[in-house]
């Protein structure tokens, strides 16, 4: 039966199976075809065109970090930290983000709230760029960095940073130095070893999305491009002494300026190094003066302390000898018909001893004369004066010492008692180092070790020596310097320390003007010693620049040099010679040969014998009670009869020749002793 077909039913599909295979081989092409376009589109946009693609996505996303280097701590010789590296924040923005959002001017607000002195231009103008990434130049701690992640901007990350951190605050500010807000040296130590302090840089690299950084996996460990670790000679507790007393100083003397160096002398290491003015590291420099470091970097004239140097090169030569007595003029030398030299004390006889206590300009500039032009030139040169010492502080000052060629007769003299040359305390500490450590120099170092990142000793501290004079020799200035010190009539007896015997040299040098001569009414006042003197543990300078309310060394440089060398001796443990004051000398009573000449004193109390001298002994030979004051200056009588103590009644002046006990009643016996001019003597 045939159906009929109802108009406006559905038809039923049709069963022929031609037709369904026909519509999945039309359906089936079109997939396929469109698959070939895919395919051959993603062919060339992964192979014909990769590198531009490529390209333009590693512009957008991908991009090279730069993981900045932790920079190297800095640490005095027992492990104190003077300088490291604290872990801050800085902020991260979006400035797209910002500004499609509306929330630039609210973050710029927050951020001038959050720090007042923020320099608005520059953040503006981070702000108005057409970036997705931006690091703002401004450093956050933690509690300022909380207060940010508690605004939750969008657009606004925090990033890990690191800060230059100086603990100490303003001590050894000169020597650490500082850095800028780059993380770049630019003074001390922080500039001198700048290189190794900052290590090697690493670039890393990061995925950007939506304005956050990424480090993709396996990014550089921050300590693969760590800097070195530097340890300084400072001791920081020396260093503390010695800054106190300059504070005390400024505040006593109200100077220019004023330094202390402390100097080991046999290892050539500086123990202190100060300055003033100074400055503290942490916070911003309001003048250029605060960052001079007056102990490396100032040139002055040395003084009365170039006399120690020229009586070690006049006995070396063999031009003097130890026990000789020079005329002192009375005071005033005509030494040119245009130039007189004067002495603060006037004298007439006085052996080389007393010269240097009295501190003699004349006498100075005679010993000078027998060296001549060339020698005096040569000494002051091998004591390295007028050369930059080798050490990593930069800006180490050579000092100004001219050819002996262009040296007139004036500026020969001159030179023999420290005027007409310059040199920095850190020089002349240096040179009277060698003095006090038996005529061996030393070169002066402030590094004693560097550890790589990895904590491995790369470098330690080998003292550089070169020998200068002949241990005798250096030895017998030593000796000489004591009586400045302990002497009545020396001119640094305000540097003496109970318990302990100084050898040192006082220093009241003129300031040179910038035209030619020398001002009426600035000064340079200095003291510099070895203690304890038989056997230096350091030596110290104490350097000030124009004091007001006075100006001698021995009263403005002394009693610091006083204070300091008590405190370090005790710091360093060194036991006291004795009571304050010294004790008397050892009297040796050595049998007589015959009742009119004493015999001769034992071999192992003769010293070494220099060039152009008699051998003396150690300790005073006595007549019955008395010390036998035969041989001796004025002032070396003066000083073995206080140690001895007896007064003496000194006639006529040069070398004592005779001597008689005064019937005279009193605590102390009198001795009268009578002193000739070597050439009124009879030849030995």
């Amino acid at each position: 039966m045939n159906s009929r077909r109802i108009p406006g039913l559905p038809q039923p599909m049709a069963t022929d199976r031609r037709s369904v295979n026909r519509r999945i081989t039309v359906v089936m092409g079109a997939l396929l075809l469109g698959l070939a376009f895919v395919a051959v589109k993603a062919r060339r946009v992964a192979v014909v065109e990769h590198d531009a693609h490529a390209e333009r996505g590693n512009r957008q996303q991908l991009r090279a970090f730069r993981l900045a280097a932790r920079r190297g701590d800095i640490r005095d010789r027992n492990g104190m930290v003077l300088a490291t590296s604290d872990r801050v924040h800085q902020i991260a923005i979006n400035p797209r983000q910002l500004r499609a959002q509306g929330r630039d001017e609210e973050l710029l607000g927050l951020l001038v709230q959050l720090i007042p002195d923020v320099d608005q231009a520059q953040l503006r103008a981070e702000l108005d760029k057409d970036k997705a990434y931006r690091l703002l130049k401004m450093i956050l701690d933690d509690e300022q960095a909380a207060i940010v992640e508690s605004w939750k901007l969008p657009g606004v990350t925090l990033e890990p940073a690191t800060q230059r951190v100086y603990p100490r605050g303003l001590l050894a500010a000169h020597v650490v130095g500082r850095v800028n807000n780059q993380g770049e040296g630019t003074l001390g130590i922080e500039l001198g070893l700048d290189e190794r302090l900052r290590g090697r840089d690493a670039q890393s690299p990061a995925t950007f999305a939506l304005g956050k950084k990424l480090l993709l996996d396996g990014g550089l460990d921050p300590g693969v491009a760590r800097g070195d670790d530097l340890t300084l000679t400072l001791d920081s507790a020396i260093q503390a002494l010695v800054e106190d007393e300059l504070n005390a100083i400024v505040e006593r003397w109200n100077p220019v300026g004023a330094s202390v160096v402390v100097l080991d002398p046999k290892t050539g290491e500086l123990l202190a190094l100060a300055s003033r003015p100074t400055f503290d590291p942490n916070h911003a420099i309001e003048k250029v003066s605060q960052t001079t470091s007056l102990a490396v970097q100032a040139a002055y004239e040395p003084g009365s302390t170039m006399k120690a140097i020229t009586v070690a090169a006049a006995l070396e030569e063999g031009v003097i000898r130890e026990n000789e007595t020079l005329f002192c003029e009375k005071g005033r030398w005509q030494y040119t018909p245009r130039h007189v030299i004067r002495d603060t004390h006037p004298a007439e006889w006085l052996d080389i001893t007393a010269i240097l206590a009295e501190s003699s300009n004349i006498c100075s500039a005679k010993i000078g004369d027998r060296l001549g032009k060339a020698d005096l030139h040569q000494w002051v040169r091998r004591f390295h004066f007028g050369e930059r010492p080798r050490l990593e502080l930069p800006g180490a000052a050579p000092g100004l010492l001219a050819k002996h060629q262009r040296w007139s007769d004036i500026q020969a003299a001159n030179i023999a008692f420290g005027q007409g040359m310059s040199a920095s305390p850190l020089q002349v500490a240096a040179a009277f180092g060698a003095l006090a450590n038996g005529g061996e120099y030393v070169h002066p170092a402030i590094i004693k070790k560097i550890h790589d990142n990895r904590g491995e000793l790369i470098h330690e501290h080998t003292p550089q020596r070169e020998r200068l004079v002949r241990t005798a020799t250096a030895r017998a200035v030593m000796r000489m310097l004591e009586s400045v010190v302990h002497s009545r009539h020396g001119t640094g007896s305000n540097a003496a320390v109970p318990g302990y015997r100084v050898a040192g040299k006082t220093s009241t040098a003129q300031k040179a003007t910038l035209g030619k001569g020398y001002t009426e009414n600035q000064f340079f006042a200095s003291f510099i010693g070895a203690i304890p003197a038989a056997d230096p543990r350091v030596v110290i300078l104490v350097s000030v620049d124009s004091p007001e309310g006075g100006h001698f060394g021995n009263e403005v440089a002394a009693p610091s040099f006083a204070r300091l060398g008590e405190q370090i001796m005790l710091h360093l443990g060194v036991p006291r010679d004795g009571a304050a004051p010294p004790p008397k000398p050892m009297v040796v009573r050595a049998p007589r040969a015959s009742a009119s000449e004493p015999a001769a004193p034992p071999p192992e109390l003769l010293e070494p014998e220099l060039p152009g001298r008699r051998p003396r002994v150690s300790a005073p030979i006595v007549r019955g009670d008395l010390p036998d004051f035969t041989g001796l200056g004025i002032a070396g009588a003066r000083d073995l009869a206080e140690r001895a103590g007896v007064e003496i009644e000194a006639i006529g002046s040069g070398v004592a020749a005779r001597q008689e006990l005064l019937p005279r009643a009193g605590a102390r016996p009198t001795v009268r002793v009578h002193f000739e001019p070597l050439s009124q003597r009879p030849a030995t």
